[in-house]
C-alpha cells in the first residue's frame, strides 16, 4: 500500500509540474502576444514605425506614376506619431474581432490619410482635392478590408485558437486544484501535501527556465530568424527591420516568461523551506 502510495504522489507531482508549464507558457502568452500593448512597445523600440513610414514612401515613389509629386505633401502629412496612433486604433479594432468581442474585421481607413493631406496642400489643390488625390493616388482605394488581404477563414481560424488559448487557461488552472486537492488526499496532511506541492512548482519553475534557454538557443543564436525574415522579402521591407522586430519579440516574451517562470520556482521552493522548519523553543538559563 505504501508503494501504491509513493508512486501515485510522484505521479502526480510530475503532472503538477507538467500543468504549470503550460500554466505559465498561456500566462506568458497572455501577457504578450495576446495584448496590443506588447506590439506597441516591440515596434517603438526597434523603430519600426519609422521603418513602415518609410517603406510606404518608397512604394509610393516607386510604384504609383505620379507618386513622387505626392512625397513632399506625403511626408508632412504622415508622421510617425500619427502613423503609430493610427496602427493602434486599427490594431485595438482587429484584437476585438479576435477574441469575440466583435464579428466584424476592420476596415483599414486609407481615407483617414488623404482627408489629413489636404491640410498641407495650397489653396488651389485644396479646393481640387479629389481631382489631386485621384491624380496621385489613382489606384489606392479610400477604404481596404482585411479580407482582401488575408483570407477571412485565416482571421477566424485565429479566433477559434484564441478562444481555445482562453478555455485552456481556466481549463489548467481548474486541473492544477483538482490534482492540489487529490494529492492532499493521498498524502494525509496538509504540511506534506505542501512540500509536494512545492517540489511541483520548483521542478516546474526549472523546466520553464530550461525551455527559454531552448527557445532562445535555437531561435536567437542561429540564422533562424534571418530565415523567417527573408521570406518576406517579396514585400520589398527591409529583411534586417523584419527580423530585428522578430528578435524583439521573441526577447520580450522570453523576459517575461523568465520572470513568470522565477516565480514558480520561489514560491515552489519557499513552501518546501517553510514547511520543513520546525520552530523549537529553547531555554536559556
Amino acid at each position: 500500500m505504501k508503494t501504491v502510495q509513493v508512486v501515485l504522489i510522484a505521479a502526480l507531482i510530475g503532472i503538477l509540474a507538467l500543468n504549470l508549464v503550460v500554466i505559465g507558457l498561456v500566462v506568458g502568452f497572455d501577457m504578450t502576444f495576446l495584448c496590443l500593448e506588447f506590439y506597441d512597445e516591440v515596434f517603438q523600440k526597434t523603430q519600426f514605425y519609422g521603418q513602415v513610414r518609410q517603406w510606404i514612401f518608397n512604394r509610393v515613389n516607386a510604384e504609383l506614376p505620379n507618386g513622387h509629386e505626392a512625397l513632399p505633401h506625403l511626408e508632412k502629412a504622415m508622421t510617425e506619431d500619427w502613423l503609430r496612433d493610427e496602427v493602434l486604433v486599427l490594431g485595438g479594432h482587429l484584437f476585438k474581432f479576435l477574441k469575440g468581442q466583435s464579428d466584424q474585421l476592420p476596415v483599414i481607413p486609407i481615407y483617414k490619410l488623404f482627408d489629413r493631406l489636404s491640410d498641407y496642400m495650397n489653396e488651389v489643390q485644396r479646393q481640387n482635392k479629389d481631382k489631386i488625390i485621384s491624380y496621385w493616388f489613382g489606384p489606392i482605394p479610400e477604404r481596404v478590408r482585411f479580407q482582401d488581404i488575408l483570407s477571412v477563414e485565416f482571421f477566424w481560424v485565429v479566433r477559434q485558437i484564441i478562444r481555445a488559448f482562453k478555455w485552456l487557461s481556466w481549463g489548467a488552472i481548474a486541473v492544477f486544484f483538482a490534482l492540489a486537492g487529490i494529492l492532499v488526499m493521498i498524502a494525509k496532511g496538509i504540511k506534506q501535501s505542501l512540500i509536494w506541492i512545492g517540489t511541483s512548482m520548483a521542478a516546474a519553475g526549472g523546466v520553464m527556465l530550461e525551455l527559454s534557454l531552448g527557445v532562445q538557443w535555437i531561435l536567437l543564436t542561429n540564422d533562424t530568424m534571418l530565415q523567417w525574415a527573408s521570406s518576406f522579402a517579396s514585400l520589398k521591407f527591409p529583411v534586417h527591420a523584419i527580423e530585428s522586430v522578430m528578435r524583439a519579440f521573441v526577447e520580450h516574451f522570453l523576459f517575461r516568461f523568465n520572470i513568470i517562470a522565477g516565480l514558480v520556482l520561489v514560491v515552489g521552493v519557499t513552501l518546501i523551506a517553510f514547511c520543513h522548519f520546525d520552530r523549537r523553543l529553547t531555554v536559556i538559563k
